[in-house]
């Protein structure tokens, strides 16, 4: 356990946020475009690589597909969170008793709301993951954490093959 500590501790410590990465991407693109590109002849090249940069990032083909991809997850938050869906959710952890039934039960369920919905399944383990984390604290017993929490993930194996795979 130890090893595994210090492995977390190393990258909690040096590992950048991810707008950070996506910041750190940015500008090193800018400067290899910049180093290794030509510029046109009528303009200043630096600006032309932004030109370029902010034409890709406010394109309309993009913001539409991030906007769709935004609305599933958020129409999938809400779906999950519905009192129906945290009934079914509270009465899934009623059979969890150990690591091995928490593990088993959130792959397999996660896996069968992937399948007809990617976004779904994604907020669907989560949400069940910590429920099962919750139940399991209430109740008084030890589960591995990350690893139900991993199996809250899985449905996202199978997702391209559902409904909704495109």
């Amino acid at each position: 356990m130890n090893i595994t500590r210090t492995i977390e501790t190393v990258f909690r410590r040096f590992l950048p946020s991810p707008f950070a990465i996506a910041v750190i991407l940015t500008l090193v693109t800018i400067l290899l475009a910049l180093f290794f590109t030509n510029g046109p002849s009528d303009k200043n090249h630096i600006l032309a690589i932004l030109s370029y940069w902010e034409s890709g990032v406010w394109s309309n083909g993009l913001l539409v597909f991030a906007y769709q991809m935004m609305l599933i997850l958020v129409l999938g938050h809400i779906l999950v969170l519905s009192k129906p869906m945290n009934k079914l959710i509270q009465g899934l952890t009623n059979y969890v008793t150990n690591t091995r039934n928490a593990v088993i039960l959130v792959s397999t369920t996660t896996m069968l709301v992937s399948f007809f919905n990617w976004g779904l399944g994604l907020i669907f383990g989560a949400i069940l993951a910590r429920k099962v984390a919750e139940a399991a604290q209430t109740r008084g017993f030890q589960i591995n954490y990350p690893l139900v929490g991993a199996a809250g993930y899985v449905g996202l194996m199978i997702w391209h093959g559902g409904i909704s795979g495109s």
